[in-house]
């Protein structure tokens, strides 16, 4: 199981290991969605643990994975 899921308008997207890999989708993201939504604002991420299952999860804000 992935460490964080990234969700877009509240719907699943992607698994990610790592923190790094959760900056590299973002980055991606910002890149192609540049004219429509270039800060992200649409991403959520939620911190998955071994009781995500029943929990749900943190959502972790995406701004500690943004460039400065």
């Amino acid at each position: 199981m992935g460490k964080y899921e990234l969700l877009v308008d509240g719907r699943r997207r992607w698994k990610a290991a790592s923190d790094a890999d959760v900056r590299e989708w973002l980055h991606d993201y910002r890149e192609e969605h540049a004219d429509d939504d270039p800060d992200a604002v649409h991403v959520q991420v939620r911190a998955l643990s071994p009781w995500s299952w029943l929990t749900g999860g943190t959502l972790v804000p995406r701004e500690r994975f943004l460039d400065a």
